[in-house]
């Protein structure tokens, strides 16, 4: 961020702590393609055991470690079920066909909370291969996907022969939010994906988690997209390990500082905000009531120093993390009220 500015766009842009950045500096690197860099291996161990799986890969991001699952798992040409504005359709430039060569078979649900019943007829009706979940769902405003609701969802899957996936990008804030171990909510799907540089800071990464013999074939599918051979792999994989022993916890900081700008937003006439549907760090906005379309709503509030993201048609989004303290939640706030008050073309 720039002097005076304050970034809600995503908590991509929360940059690592002292502590990884001194980390990153000493850590002694090894070949990490060939399987040789302490630290890489380190955090593969570590976090397939923080989320109870037998083996783990370190991927470059988050969307390829989904990409992969989809590519080792999925027969090419078969139907994988997801929800409508899930990440893998909506935000991953639609790989799941152009390179997986899969049929995306679709269910909305508002929430981003699949219904068991629905998944498994479709499951069913589709002759579908595979399910992907996401916890927590980014386009739905950050909701969690509790134990029960995911194991009824993959069960729907597993029931038929159909594998279960989890895009849990954000996995830690959904367990941080519902107060138990990441690794309940890992246990029901077959595969895991989980990225390490959102609110837990680090540079880049991210790690796939799943059977052993399931995760040497990831192994392989990564090769061949080029993201296994990250030389130096071990410098974001310190920051990593850092960032699970300090920052996991204090994700909780980011839930309640969500949940109190959603709260100041309500009271700011022209805006629709939900404050009590706010689990974790992101805040939805509709800003329809205030007569500005979203991109010109974020314009005038980039003018006075704060960014946001287009969501959709009538919304937008901000996204708490490690740099956004109170002060900032209070400056934001003050900041799109004086933009509406100067702007908005209500009634």
């Amino acid at each position: 961020m720039t002097a005076g500015q304050i970034d809600l766009r995503s908590d991509v842009h929360a940059r690592p702590t002292d502590e990884m950045w001194e980390a990153m500096r000493a850590v002694p690197l090894g070949w990490a393609t060939n399987g040789e860099d302490s630290s890489v291996n380190e955090l593969q161990e570590r976090v397939a055991g923080l989320l109870g799986k037998e083996a783990a890969l370190w991927v470059p991001t988050c969307g390829m470690a989904n990409l992969v699952a989809l590519l080792t798992i999925a027969p090419r040409g078969s139907a994988v079920v997801l929800e409508a504005s899930s990440h893998v359709l909506t935000s991953e430039a639609m790989g799941i066909e152009e390179i997986a060569g899969l049929e995306p078979r679709s269910l909305w649900a508002e929430d981003g909370r699949l219904d068991p019943v629905e998944v498994e007829e479709l499951i069913v009706g589709a002759g579908a291969a595979m399910l992907v979940l996401e916890n927590t769902h980014t386009r739905a405003g950050g909701t969690a996907l509790t134990p029960e609701l995911t194991a009824e969802l993959a069960g729907a899957a597993q029931r038929h022969g159909a594998y279960a996936h989890l895009d849990g990008a954000r996995l830690f804030n959904a367990a941080v939010a519902l107060g138990v171990p990441v690794r309940e909510l890992a246990a029901p799907v077959n595969t895991v994906a989980v990225s390490l540089n959102k609110g837990l800071c680090a540079p880049m990464g991210a790690i796939l988690a799943g059977r052993t013999q399931v995760i040497e074939l990831a192994r392989r599918t990564l090769r061949r997209l080029g993201g296994a051979s990250v030389h130096k792999a071990g410098i974001p994989a310190a920051a990593a390990l850092v960032a699970l022993d300090t920052l996991v916890e204090r994700l909780a900081d980011d839930h309640r500082r969500a949940r109190q700008l959603g709260a100041l937003l309500e009271e700011v006439p022209g805006l629709e905000v939900r404050p009590a549907e706010i689990e974790t760090n992101i805040v939805l906005v509709d800003v329809a009531g205030t007569g500005l379309g979203p991109t010109e709503f974020l314009r005038l509030l980039a003018e006075r120093g704060v960014l946001a993201l287009e969501r959709d048609t009538s919304r937008v989004r901000f996204v708490t993390h490690r740099l956004i303290g109170d002060a900032d939640v209070s400056r934001v706030a003050e900041r799109v009220a004086l933009v509406l008050a100067e702007h908005a073309q209500t009634a």
